[in-house]
């Protein structure tokens, strides 16, 4: 897999889920509604974008996907919803780089966890950090950051409402997540102490093997390698789209650029990866589900 010697670090991230915490009168929408009591431990449930240009982001993301934003706090420069066809299907929000560092935009994938100071008890036990110590967010849940051993950011979220139930998911929204990783039987390790994963091999190319992350009878994520260009590992989301090809054009068009090149051997040419002009890493797939296929 070509290297993303793109992927950024993450410093200064956190503050605005610190700012939402400390405020009572804030109160982002619950996962489930009508909430539920499923629980589905190792299901990536929620996802959150840190930019240090909120505003540019927004207008490429709005362009290329048609998302658009809500904002549940008092100014919208700080932590937004993004909105794909009515739902919210993650967050958004600005950080300041540390003085002197040039960091750029970053995905932080949550995963269902039923208890996340237990989470990061395991975390720290197999060589991973905490970032974000367990706190709760009115109206989501009791959620925690972490770093694996290898620089992933990622979190746990316990979620008030419940887990979302497993859906198709529609044109615009998050359907996939891989950690792009050097060592992916290490990662392997050390995501499968986190969540019941039943761990496979999947061949992407004759050269190059996914590890998917299955749990409760469903794949979850995947891992997959990269070259030691890469600057470090990080956890990046497909998005489902019309048409890949189209969308790298809009990609393109707003400043980004292709990392990851569609190729007829890998999904049959039908999935890609840009940077998008804030130093963000996105996939993107063209996948369609048994019913849409036999129409």
């Amino acid at each position: 897999m070509k290297a993303l010697s793109a992927l950024g670090a993450l410093f200064g991230l956190f503050a605005a889920w610190l700012v939402l915490a400390a405020n009572p009168t804030v109160q982002l929408p619950p996962l489930n509604s009508p909430p539920s009591s499923e629980r589905l431990p190792g299901k990536f449930i929620w996802f959150d974008f840190g930019t240090p240009s909120i505003a540019t982001q927004r207008e490429f993301y709005s362009n290329v996907f048609g998302w658009s934003y809500r904002s549940p706090v008092q100014t919208e420069d700080s932590y937004v919803l993004i909105i794909n066809q009515g739902r919210s299907i993650a967050g958004m929000f600005s950080f300041e780089p540390a003085s002197g560092e040039q960091d750029g935009a970053a995905w932080i994938a949550l995963m269902a966890g039923a208890d996340p100071v237990a989470a990061a008890t395991t975390v720290k036990a197999n060589g991973g950090s905490v970032e974000v110590e367990p706190m709760n967010i009115a109206g989501r849940g009791r959620h925690a950051v972490f770093r694996d051993p290898a620089g992933a950011v990622f979190g746990v979220l316990r979620s008030d409402s419940g887990d979302p139930p497993d859906a198709e998911v529609e044109i615009g929204g998050i359907i996939w997540v891989d950690l792009f990783a050097r060592d992916m039987e290490e990662m392997a390790k050390f995501y499968g102490a986190l969540a019941p994963f039943e761990i496979s091999d999947n061949a992407i190319t004759e050269d190059v093997i996914r590890k998917v992350l299955s749990a409760h009878g469903m794949p979850r994520a995947g891992i997959v390698p990269v070259d030691e260009e890469a600057n470090r590992s990080a956890w990046v989301p497909y998005i489902r789209v019309a048409d890949v090809e189209a969308t790298l054009e809009k990609v393109i068009a707003g400043g980004g650029f292709t990392i990851v090149a569609p190729d007829e051997n890998v999904h049959d040419g039908n999935l890609a990866v840009f940077v998008d002009p804030n130093g963000g890493v996105t996939g993107i797939v063209k996948y369609e589900y048994a019913e849409e296929s036999a129409q």
